[in-house]
């Protein structure tokens, strides 16, 4: 008898498996070809300037070891080169003019030397470059005839390059240095431009760490994957405990229908959780190339996050039951409605020593504070007590630590409005003081998960409050005070960028290309 033939799951086509790495390699091997090309040093002229003049009026440099040393410099064109060494003030600039190493350049040239010009009086001569330098009042300048200009960046550049020899009072290196990196930028081959190298250079790793990170998202969803089975397995062997819990909560309470808003979510939920786990293969027969696929990788993604929200809301689902019936485990579920309160009492002790320059209202506010947080601690002692000896419903305790958060937020306001007049200089500061709030109950370090927090983010929403409320109250004064504090900073005091290097003459009717800036 001939056995039936067995069916053979087909296997995935390893083409396919490796198609999505196969391209960025190709890339990036083309991509190395054009750096190392670009890299190949070409065959350029190494010209010395056709002559170096170095005109020194303030006695800083050895002229003639600096004209040696220039003479040697290689350009890619002929070239005059010509320092100019003289103190702004000798030709009427004022050193606190940003212009004044420019006009003083230009004023030496009209008056001194016409051949720096051209023979229309507006522009510098073809085939002239000028450094120049000031060490008395601190400048530098680069300055250049229309055929042997560089942009703005360039002349930026060239004076970079001799500030910090400029600094340490090395005229001669900052001149021989300014020197150099001109000759290296002056009709320099686009493709030997930095930027293109780097571009470039930057395209090669980028397509390096495209597949190295392929790989890794491929490892990281399998993980997802292996990770989140279990919980998925945990989630379906609680589901009918859960929902026995969710329908067992007395809906008269305003703190159960928190739990039952969660438990119908948690409804919609654990459909999407059983849809994506069927569409996940099976991890025996898994093929080595699942996760290279973007689609495959957020199907990982999603039943991760899927199954975590149903992993976490049956918990709270069960801690509710057990809370308001006061069965099981409720004092743990009791104690993470008194943690926020607790957090924020201890932390009011340290309020003082937060802002060392509180006025005396603030002193009293803060002392008001710390009556307010004993009674607050004997009332938590008090309410504990009385759950435990079945003498208050959860209910009743629960609105009570409610009344209390609500007393610590009125409190933490006023402290915060005084911290406000007395801080801020103007309408304007206040507005930027005001501003500065946070959301701390959504900041996952100090992230509550309690019945109370659910219940006031299901009432509250989006739409906000105008009383001020927080979990923890005086742990988002803390919060708020080192925020405001950095942004009332930044607003008296907004970072600046540096103009970089000043072009332009105080006088018009000339154009000549050049700039300069200080060191």
């Amino acid at each position: 008898m001939l056995s039936a033939p067995h069916s053979v799951a087909p296997r995935p086509d390893s083409r396919l498996a490796h198609r999505p790495i196969i391209r960025p390699l190709v890339a990036l091997c083309a991509l190395a070809l054009l750096v190392l090309t670009a890299l190949v040093p070409a065959p350029a002229r190494a010209e010395p300037p056709r002559s170096v003049k170095v005109i020194d009026t303030t006695g800083s440099v050895d002229r003639e070891v600096l004209q040696n040393e220039l003479s040697e410099v290689g350009f890619r064109t002929e070239l005059d080169l010509v320092v100019l060494i003289l103190d702004v003030t000798d030709h009427g600039g004022d050193p606190a003019q940003d212009t004044a190493l420019n006009d003083a350049v230009l004023d030496h040239a009209r008056t001194t030397d016409p051949s720096l010009l051209s023979g229309d009086g507006e522009h510098y001569a073809d085939g002239t470059v000028i450094l120049a330098l000031d060490p008395e009042n601190r400048f530098l300048g680069t300055y250049a005839g229309e055929d042997v200009k560089l942009d703005d960046d360039g002349f930026s550049a060239v004076q970079d390059a001799m500030r910090e020899d400029a600094r340490d009072a090395q005229w001669r290196d900052a001149l021989t240095a300014g020197a150099e990196k001109y000759s290296d930028l002056l009709h320099r081959p686009w493709w030997q431009h930095p930027g293109v190298l780097v571009a470039a250079a930057s395209a090669v790793g980028a397509a390096a760490i495209w597949a190295l990170s392929l790989l890794g998202l491929r490892r990281a969803a399998r993980r997802r994957m292996d990770d989140t089975l279990p919980r998925y397995q945990d989630v379906q062997a609680k589901r009918s405990l859960t929902d026995t819990a969710a329908r067992t909560l007395p809906t008269s309470s305003p703190y159960a229908q928190a739990a039952l808003q969660d438990h119908e979510e948690y409804g919609r939920r654990i459909i999407d959780a059983e849809r994506l786990h069927a569409e996940l293969p099976d991890p025996q027969r898994r093929s080595w190339g699942w996760g290279l696929a973007s689609a495959q990788r957020r199907l990982a993604r999603d039943y991760e996050e899927t199954v975590g929200y149903l992993d976490d809301t049956d918990d709270a689902i069960l801690s509710a039951a057990d809370l308001l019936h006061r069965l099981g485990d409720w004092q743990a579920a009791w104690q993470r409605e008194l943690d926020p309160l607790q957090d924020s009492l201890a932390r009011i002790e340290s309020l003082r020593s937060e802002d060392e320059e509180m006025s005396e209202q603030e002193r009293a506010a803060v002392t008001d504070l710390e009556s307010l947080g004993r009674d607050a601690a004997e009332e938590m002692e008090t309410l504990t007590a009385q759950l435990e000896a079945d003498r208050i419903d959860p209910d009743t305790a629960l609105e009570r630590l409610d009344t209390l958060t609500r007393e610590l937020s009125a409190a933490v306001s006023r402290l915060r409005e005084l911290r406000i007049e007395r801080v801020a200089e103007d309408g304007s500061e206040a507005g930027v003081l005001r501003a500065a709030t946070v959301d701390f109950e959504d900041d996952e370090e100090h992230e509550y998960t309690s019945l109370r927090a659910r219940r006031h983010r299901q009432r509250v929403g989006t739409s906000g409050n105008d009383v001020f409320w927080s979990l923890s109250p005086v742990l988002w004064y803390s919060s708020w005070h080192d925020e405001s504090t950095s942004e009332l900073a930044e607003h008296r005091d907004p970072s600046s960028t540096s103009s970089g290097s000043t072009s332009g003459y105080s006088g018009g009717g000339f154009s000549g290309a050049g700039s300069s800036s200080r060191f």
